[in-house]
């Protein structure tokens, strides 16, 4: 699609700094932002998104944990007192891992 019309409006000094600062902390320019808001898209600004990649690879980390540990209980290698726990563990990992798909996907809707 391309983009050949180019709006004017007025905005005082301060109003433009408050926009640009905006954009900025959702990691758009003042344009794609401007459009953003002004299409009723909807934007979803996370403080420390940055950090989504290390939280995301801390979450692997944990659940590749968990998973040797079941291997090792249904091998009889190990054995968990309460292997409950272990299913229980398992269980909100996975719920950890749907909110942060959801999350990321509702992050991903600004860039759309």
């Amino acid at each position: 699609m391309s983009r050949n019309n180019k709006p004017s409006f007025r905005v005082d000094d301060d109003e433009l700094r408050k926009i640009e600062q905006k954009a900025i902390e959702a990691a758009l320019n003042t344009s794609e932002y401007l459009r953003a808001v002004a299409l009723d898209k909807k934007l979803i600004v996370i403080e420390g998104g940055s950090n989504i990649k290390e939280l995301t690879k801390e979450l692997k980390k944990i659940g590749n944990n968990i998973n040797q540990l079941t291997t090792l209980c249904h091998q009889g290698k190990i054995i968990v007192v309460q292997g409950k726990d272990l299913i229980q563990i398992k269980e909100k990992m996975n719920e950890i891992w749907e909110l942060l798909n959801l999350l990321i996907q509702r992050t991903n809707v600004r860039k759309n």
